[in-house]
Parts: structure tokens; C-alpha cells; sequence
């Protein structure tokens, strides 16, 4: 009786965009592996990942990456054992100092082929998705994310939606379930995407996103809908393609420099047992804060 070979493929964190934007890896792995009669595993760091699987074309399964036998096997690709992984915090100046400002793309492209696996970074590949009616002409916010490092002020959301309202846009705030949204309490409408899959069937039939540096935002770009991110200098996670465009805030405060030196895990490999809670900035002004919704709007025309 024959052994089905399996190959297991790690992302590069345990965020639901630190999948999103290790897909080229996961896809490519894919795609050799159906060649060679081997099944690709995606090893998920946590539950959202898990989630999200579910939407990636190919995969035979997932493993959690507390499930000590992965470790053990030879055909594993973790993305988080690389030197360019371990030795700086993405982003900071040593590690600009060292390998030069490296978009994401760069980095996991090094990364993945120094691990054996050559990743198509030239354009993205889009999950599996249900077609949204609902989601149709509606430009989506993505404003929330974990912690309090990617906030961009409610006035200036607020102000960008009247704007769009004005070009005959609607627009709607992507969110987890009914309340306990800011902006939704300030009268925006609410896009309910409770699960992973739902926020990809959402992101995926809707007319353009504006989003903070964050997963959903990340899945739009996936899913090569017109996405405008919202982010600080240097923007490291952004993916630029030609559906995507960038406006940059600052560099951070150098008290949230710090902050971000003290909890950094980059020479972690294995995250199991041990996920970080979401980073919480302690400066007083954001480094979104210089961004005015002019130039998020200018930016988004460009688009759509």
C-alpha cells in the first residue's frame, strides 16, 4: 500500500493577512505539487486561518501548527524559519539598514525560493468566492483592526464617505455582526461579513475598499478588487499591483517605535502556544493622522 506523500506549508505569522499575503507561496506548492502526486497542507496558526482555508483552490487540508508531527517533517516550508524573517522586525530601520526598504512581495519571494518554492508574485491569485449581490456598487470601509496602531480618525472616514456619497457612491463599513461600530453609530451603513469567507465574498463583488494596513484589506488586493490602503511610512505590507494604490501616513512617533522594538517576535519560529496580543501605539497622534481624505478620494479615482 502506497503512502500519499504531503507537503506542509507555514505562513508567515498567525494574522489572517500574514496568510493572505504568503498565498503566492501556498499557491505556487499547489500547483508543483499536483504534478508530483503530492498533497499540499496549509499548517494554520490560528483560527481565522483555519477559516480562510477554506477558500484556497487545491488545498488537501490544514494542520494546526500545535500539532507536534509537522515539526518533524522533512517536506515542511515555514516561512517564518529564514534568516530575513528572523533577524529584524520588517520594517524598522535595522532592518532597512540591512536589506534595503523590501516591499512584502520581495521579502517572501526571497524567503519562499531560498525554501525551495518560486512564488508568482506578478499578480495576485483570488480566493474561491460567492458572488455577493448585496456588494455590488458599494464601496466598502475597512476600518477596524487589532489593537489601536492602524486608526485612521472617524472624522476623516466620515468625511470621505460624504464625499463618495456626493459622486452617487454608496458606501458601507465592513463589520463582524450588528453594533459596537463607531462609524456605524454615525449613521455609515453596515456591511455584515461575520466569517473569513463571507469578508471574501463581500471584498470580492463590491466596487472598490479603503481599508487600513489589514487583513480584509489585504483580501480585496487578493481578490483584485480597486484597493485604496491606508498606511504608515515605510509601507512594507503593501502589495502594489495595478488595482491597488497606496497613501502613506508618517513615520511612526519614536515612543511607538519603541513600543513596537519591545514586542517584536520576529526570532520566534514556531508561534504555538504563544500568539501576541495586538499591538497598542503610545503615542498621541497616529501616523495615519496626516492623511486627508482628499487625497484618499483623488487617489481612489484613479481606480474606479
Amino acid at each position: 500500500m502506497s503512502t500519499v506523500r504531503r507537503r506542509f506549508v507555514a505562513p508567515v505569522s498567525f494574522g489572517l493577512g500574514d496568510l493572505v499575503i504568503s498565498l503566492p507561496v501556498v499557491q505556487a506548492a499547489i500547483t508543483a505539487d499536483r504534478c508530483s502526486g503530492t498533497e499540499t497542507w496549509l499548517v494554520t496558526r490560528s483560527h481565522s486561518q483555519a477559516a480562510l482555508a477554506e477558500r484556497v483552490n487545491g488545498l488537501a487540508g490544514t494542520v494546526a501548527e500545535d500539532d507536534i508531527a509537522i515539526w518533524a517533517s522533512e517536506a515542511l516550508v515555514d516561512l517564518r524559519d529564514h534568516p530575513l524573517q528572523r533577524d529584524y522586525w520588517w520594517g524598522s530601520s535595522e532592518f532597512v539598514a540591512a536589506y534595503g526598504p523590501l516591499s512584502i512581495n520581495e521579502i517572501i519571494a526571497r524567503i519562499s525560493a531560498d525554501l525551495g518554492v518560486v512564488g508568482d508574485f506578478s499578480a495576485p491569485v483570488p480566493l474561491e468566492s460567492v458572488h455577493r449581490p448585496d456588494a455590488e456598487g458599494l464601496v466598502l470601509f475597512v476600518a477596524d483592526a487589532a489593537g489601536t496602531t492602524k486608526r485612521w480618525a472617524l472624522d476623516r472616514w466620515a468625511e470621505l464617505a460624504t464625499a463618495l456619497g456626493r459622486r452617487g457612491l454608496d458606501v458601507a463599513v465592513v463589520t463582524r455582526g450588528e453594533g459596537g461600530n463607531a462609524l456605524v453609530d454615525r449613521g455609515l451603513a453596515s456591511f455584515v461579513a461575520a466569517t473569513p469567507g463571507e469578508a471574501v465574498d463581500a471584498l470580492s463583488a463590491c466596487r472598490a475598499v479603503v481599508g487600513v494596513d489589514t487583513g480584509l484589506t489585504h483580501i480585496a488586493a487578493q481578490q483584485g478588487t480597486p484597493t485604496v490602503t491606508l498606511c504608515r511610512t515605510p509601507a512594507v505590507y503593501f502589495r502594489n499591483w495595478d488595482h491597488t494604490r497606496l497613501v502613506a501616513g508618517s513615520v511612526c512617533d519614536p515612543a511607538c517605535r519603541r513600543a513596537e522594538r519591545d514586542y517584536a517576535y520576529n526570532r520566534r519560529v514556531n508561534l504555538s502556544g504563544t500568539h501576541p496580543p495586538p499591538r497598542v501605539c503610545p503615542a498621541e497622534s497616529g501616523c495615519l493622522d496626516i492623511i486627508e481624505p482628499d487625497s484618499v478620494l483623488k487617489t481612489l479615482n484613479e481606480l474606479c
